[in-house]
Formats: C-alpha cells, structure tokens, sequence
C-alpha cells in the first residue's frame, strides 16, 4: 500500500497538496473563467477563488446543498478537475461493504467524487482512526473506481511530536521572539478561520483549549518568506495574546507571546 504523509492527505487529494493556493478577490479572476463557473453552478454558497501557482490555474471553492465542492481552470475557463463532497448514504453499494468488512477500526468522515478530465473519476473515502484524547486521529484515503471497485489505500505514516503532551503555558515558555523579519510586509489580507490550512488548526488545537479564540487571521507577504499565515490568539482574562506565524502549507515559522 501507498503510503503518504497526514499533511500531504489533509492539503488535497487531487495533486494539490505541493502546490500553493493563494485567496483572491473574484475581481481578479478572467471574466470568461468566472462566467463557465456561474453558469454552470447556480444558487452555491461560500465561493472562493484562488490562483493556484502551479500553471498561474484558478480554483473556486464552495458550497452546494451544503456540501463542499472545487473546481480548477485554467485561463481559458476549461476544466481541468474538480472535487465534489457526496453523501454517505449515497456511495455505491460495494463500497459501503467494502468499508464495513476491511476498515472496521476507522470512522468514515467524508466522500469526494473527483474527476480529472473525461475518463479518470474516482471516489476518495476519508477515514480517521483514533489515537486516543491527546492526539490527532490517523488519516486515510481509500479510493474506488466510479463503478464501486476498490483502488487502493493512501496509509499515513504517523509523525512524531515531541511536543504533544504540552500544556499552553509550557508551550509559550519556548517561544521565539525574534520575529522582526515577519513584521516587514508587501501586503496583508484578512482571511477567516476556515480558511486556514487543516495542519494549521490542529496544531494550535492541540496544544490550546477552546478559551483561547482566533482574534485575528491574515496572510502576509515579504521577500524572505513569501506568502505566510500571520494568527493572533487571546484567552479571556489574560493581558498577553499569542502569535503564530505558518508558512502556507502549514508549518510553524516561528511564534510569540506579547503583553497587552
């Protein structure tokens, strides 16, 4: 069986996940790509666009009946693939025995029906596998053909966080300050929580209970770095906010902690 890192699963499951995709206004997607998309897809909610740097591409994400779904063009408004989230009670019969007799141990999370031009489509299974409270669950990605025939298994190998069993207030004590590099910006956008990377939310989720909040969400640019995720953090009560700096695929640059 395959096997790929649990980042590698939680960035895209269509040859997205080494590549870069940066939040745009829909101003600046080529009116020609934004009319196929609206044409073609009515009444969806949540949309958003971004420039997918692979091929200078764009993507748009959304919503439809509340299920989440993308597409990616290219510049002349062809499609070149698209991931559709499915119901689970609507997946092929031979798949659902398949994930009840060999995957016992896993919970089903989500189904993706993604296409990739006119002859590969494929059904991407989610599964997580419990590690326990104190960690994140295992990713899987089973796929099958469109016809219900199981293809293969994407198995994480699981990584080795030497600070997992870190509270919030040992965390801070490791803290790098020195972030005034990170401080001369080209530009800053406001983003929303969901739109961080999955790597992202579950770092902080780790070691940060629910009374810290997302105070404030940006993406930043300079000539060191490039493109970051710049992430303000405050507990009620407390005189100090926690700063956090990720590169776009969601590694931790550096951090901080400041007094208010």
């Amino acid at each position: 069986m395959k096997k790929i890192i649990i980042i590698a699963l939680i960035l895209g499951f269509f040859g997205q996940q080494a590549w870069s995709q940066t939040l745009i206004d829909t101003k600046k997607v080529p009116e020609k790509v934004v009319k196929k998309f609206t044409s073609k897809n009515r009444g969806v909610k949540s949309i958003k666009w971004y420039i997918y740097d692979l091929e200078h591409d764009y993507l748009v994400k959304y919503t439809s009946n509340g299920l989440e779904a993308q597409i990616r063009y290219d510049k002349t408004g062809k499609v070149i693939s698209s991931k559709k989230e499915v119901e689970l009670k609507s997946l092929n019969s031979k798949i659902a025995d398949d994930l009840r007799k060999n995957h016992k141990d896993k919970k089903v999370i989500k189904a993706y029906l993604i296409v990739k031009g006119r002859k590969d489509k494929y059904y991407s299974v989610i599964l997580h596998k419990s590690q326990g409270r104190k960690k994140p669950p295992l990713v899987y990605d089973a796929q099958y053909t469109f016809n219900g025939a199981y293809l293969t298994l994407y198995e994480p190998e699981p990584e080795i966080e030497k600070e997992a069993e870190y509270k919030a207030d040992k965390y801070e004590e490791d803290m790098d300050g020195d972030t005034s590099e990170l401080d001369d910006v080209e530009y800053d956008q406001k983003i929303k929580k969901n739109d961080l990377p999955s790597p992202v939310t579950s770092y902080l989720k780790e070691r940060y209970d629910i009374e810290y909040k997302f105070k404030d969400i940006r993406i930043k640019k300079n000539k060191r770095y490039g493109e970051y995720y710049y992430i303000e953090l405050k507990k009620q009560g407390e005189k100090k906010k926690y700063i956090f700096y990720f590169d776009m695929y969601g590694k931790l640059i550096k951090s901080k902690v400041e007094n208010l």
